[in-house]
């Protein structure tokens, strides 16, 4: 049986040994995970090799065989750049982005501080949330400004972060405890826009930084969006449908509310996964 499928000898091959290549049937043309060409070409016309192929005389894959090493040698090298500047890139993300997850434990805190049912009962509390309220905010801006040299992305996101918490922060302030004045929705409204428009780039920028990495959560995180706007245009459907028919609009606005609750865990979930797989993945070497 002859050693190769295009008629080359390994022994006169320049690349074999800078390829650490063990021969073209157990390396580069095995049958599970090879990537020649020529020998998936053979394969899957049944020959053994490509002498008894009728189109061997006009076949340009044959005739560009003996640049083959060399492709394969620059498209290593290529992987080899392209793991290292992951790696480079994993460093930066996934310290960031774990602090960024652990910024949930702080804001979870102040949202209770300022909860209306907790703020009835000891009113102190109110103002400290809102304080700490806002430096989460801040915080979470200004990491997501700091990942902005990992992916541009990121920075629109800081941006609309820092400039949604901080007109929160002020109607909380102007406004205080219990019900807020209705010129304020002057100021909550385009607040809550930029907000949404922060997180559609958060969400695609982690869909981004994963697309080389893990495929999978990177999808998870725009289908993640996709649900995540979709139950917000629902909710302002369902506001409508109060004025129409109050217990049925009632009832969606549960639902929308509920579903809204649950992508806000998968959030939580999806993002200490992305950062788990940041901080794992292997130093450049």
């Amino acid at each position: 049986m002859a050693e190769t499928y295009c008629g080359k000898t390994c022994a006169e091959c320049a690349q074999k040994e800078t390829l650490n290549c063990p021969g073209c049937k157990a390396g580069p043309g095995r049958t599970i995970g090879g990537d020649c060409e020529l020998a998936k070409c053979v394969r899957n016309k049944s020959h053994e090799t490509c002498d008894t192929c009728i189109s061997r005389a006009n076949c340009g894959t044959l005739r560009g065989r003996d640049g083959m090493p060399d492709q394969r040698r620059r498209r290593i090298e290529a992987d080899a750049e392209h793991r290292a500047a992951i790696a480079r890139r994993a460093e930066v993300l996934g310290k960031w982005l774990w602090i960024l997850f652990w910024l949930i434990v702080p804001a979870e805190i102040a949202g209770l501080m300022t909860n209306e049912n907790i703020g009835g009962m000891i009113p102190a509390l109110y103002y400290p949330g809102q304080i700490l309220s806002a430096l989460c905010s801040l915080a979470y801006g200004g990491i997501l400004l700091r990942l902005a040299t990992e992916e541009e992305g990121y920075r629109t996101a800081g941006i609309c972060s820092l400039i949604a918490g901080g007109v929160s922060a002020l109607v909380a302030f102007l406004s205080g405890p219990g019900d807020a004045p209705a010129g304020t929705l002057l100021f909550t409204l385009p607040a809550a826009i930029v907000a949404l428009v922060g997180e559609y780039k958060e969400f695609t920028s982690h869909s981004d930084v994963l697309a080389d990495v893990d495929r999978e959560l990177s999808e998870k995180w725009c289908l993640l969006w996709k649900w995540n706007i979709g139950l917000f245009v629902g909710m302002l459907g369902c506001t409508v449908l109060m004025v129409i028919i109050p217990l049925l609009g009632a009832l969606a606005i549960l639902a929308a509310a509920i579903g809204l609750v649950v992508v806000s865990i998968m959030k939580l979930v999806y993002l200490y996964r992305t950062a788990k797989i940041f901080r794992e993945y292997p130093a450049e070497t």
